[in-house]
């Protein structure tokens, strides 16, 4: 190649990312359509043998095709590598030309990997949409991030979240367990299932002196995870979520409000076979009451946290009613519905407000909790009555997720220390990203490459393998028991 060149041999080096190497020329160009090709090779210098010293003999050039999409401007360009063999006449020794940006028997180079694994922290990003960007197919791609990522387990904090999601990988890991340091943020580990016998294997397998640091695991109200798993760690105590206590109170108001609607659409359907029999028609159907369209479309007036809804003057046209109404208006109407829903409105508006005040000790969160179950077994309302139950049944536990701690979950902008109540919505929010991958990839049979794509994706600093695994143990696929076991021994501190 001469002076006269677009390109000088080292500034295109530069441009394609590689090492400059004195030693690397390159031959030619080539372009075809929309690839473009690149011949190079090592300069013609004489060769030693590493093993007796003697100068090696050349025994021909033989070309070798890499992929290297550094340009990423949706052509392809390809890599002919001039790799001189060489032989030494006296020990018999044969070897290659070597490129520090190539390894053996590869067709991608070194960058190659590191740019795939940077696009896979990106969970919407299937492996065949990848494949598809770096011109490889969605098997290399799979095999290079399994080759070089396997993420262990991270340190157990003092106080852990935990809670399951659904991958549906197979009938044995429907559901797999999440670990996360309510601290940080961070997920510390997933495990296949979530059956007890499985956890057992796992938590034993970490040392016990690691398990007595644990003091808190926040969880829902799964009698497994109040009951058992904290039996693992010594020190440790319950902690029941808020939200999902708001969440069995919802559940029961939506319960009645679903079986009040139901009443009125079988009153309205009465009405219709009524009007038929008169009319002698086979069937007639009408529109159903505004009861039934209010229990069905405005449920938030109930549901939803008083202080939350937007209560403007304005009047608004809403299509199911044919009218214009005010935020009040439809709260007038809803609550006229049944005397009972007012009822139950403010009963349900006493425990968020309960829930959302700040308590300078235990004594008296627990004081005003027993005045809070006081008034629900008063209330006489069967759902009040049955809160109360689950409120007297998980009094330590509720009580214990008024505690707040100093989280390092701030922004950078953020130079405030930041403070957060016990609770899980920090895990709610992280698990609709495996949710959101499941969906894209349309499932994986591979718990494995699922459990380390999620945590690639989600930790702040993940590093990959020093030394990538071998093709065998990238394409072995089976599920082995002991590897959550085996990742959590050799976790080094």
């Amino acid at each position: 190649m001469t002076s006269t060149n677009i390109f000088e041999t080292n500034d295109f080096l530069q441009l394609l990312d590689f090492q400059l190497d004195d030693s690397i020329e390159v031959i030619d160009f080539e372009f075809q359509n929309s690839t473009k090709i690149i011949h190079f090779g090592k300069k013609l210098i004489p060769v030693f043998c590493p093993s007796c010293t003697d100068r090696m003999h050349s025994k021909g050039i033989y070309k070798r095709t890499v992929k290297h999409p550094i340009f990423q401007d949706s052509t392809i360009l390809k890599l002919i590598v001039h790799q001189r063999r060489w032989y030494c006449p006296d020990c018999k020794l044969t070897i290659n030309d070597e490129f520090s940006f190539l390894q053996p028997r590869k067709q991608s180079t070194n960058l190659t990997s590191i740019m795939i694994l940077n696009t896979m922290k990106d969970l919407n990003r299937t492996t065949k949409s990848i494949a598809d960007q770096f011109s490889l197919s969605d098997s290399t791609v799979h095999d290079i991030f399994t080759a070089y990522v396997d993420l262990p387990r991270l340190p157990l904090p003092e106080y852990i979240s935990i809670d399951e999601v659904c991958l549906n990988i197979s009938h044995n890991q429907k559901y797999a367990f999440v670990i996360m340091d309510f601290v940080s943020g961070e997920i510390i580990d997933i495990v296949h299932n979530r059956w007890m016998n499985t956890l057992e294997k796992y938590f034993l397998s970490i040392s016990l002196d690691e398990r007595k640091k644990v003091k808190g695991i926040i969880s829902d109200a799964y009698k497994n995870y109040l009951e058992k798993v904290p039996e693992f760690f010594p020190n440790s105590v319950s902690i029941l979520d808020s939200f999902h206590v708001s969440r069995v109170l919802i559940s029961s108001l939506n319960i009645f409000l679903t079986k009040l609607a139901k009443q009125f659409k079988e009153k309205d359907e009465k009405k219709w076979e009524e009007r038929a029999l008169q009319l002698n028609r086979d069937q007639i159907k009408g529109h159903y009451s505004q009861e039934v369209i209010l229990l069905q479309n405005y449920k938030w007036v109930l549901l939803k946290n008083y202080d939350d809804i937007n209560h403007s003057h304005y009047s608004n046209y809403h299509s199911k009613l044919r009218m214009h109404l005010t935020t009040n208006q439809i709260e007038d109407m809803f609550f006229k519905i049944n005397p009972r829903l007012k009822t139950l409105h403010q009963l349900k508006e006493l425990y968020i407000s309960f829930n959302s005040t700040v308590f300078t000790s235990e004594e008296e969160v627990e004081s005003s909790l027993n005045q809070l179950i006081k008034t629900y077994d008063e209330s006489h309302e069967t759902i009040f009555l049955n809160f109360s139950s689950f409120l007297k049944s998980h009094k330590k536990e509720i009580i214990r997720s008024f505690t707040t701690l100093q989280v390092s979950r701030k922004t950078k902008d953020e130079t405030e220390a930041y403070y957060s109540r016990l609770s899980n919505g920090l895990m709610e929010s992280f698990n609709r990203k495996p949710k959101d991958f499941k969906r894209a990839t349309r499932g994986s049979s591979n718990f494995d490459y699922t459990r380390n794509r999620i945590l690639w994706a989600t930790r702040n600093h993940p590093a990959i393998l020093a030394v990538p695994k071998s093709n065998d143990e990238v394409h072995s696929y089976r599920l082995r028991e002991s590897t959550a076991n085996k990742r959590s021994s050799n976790y080094k501190k």
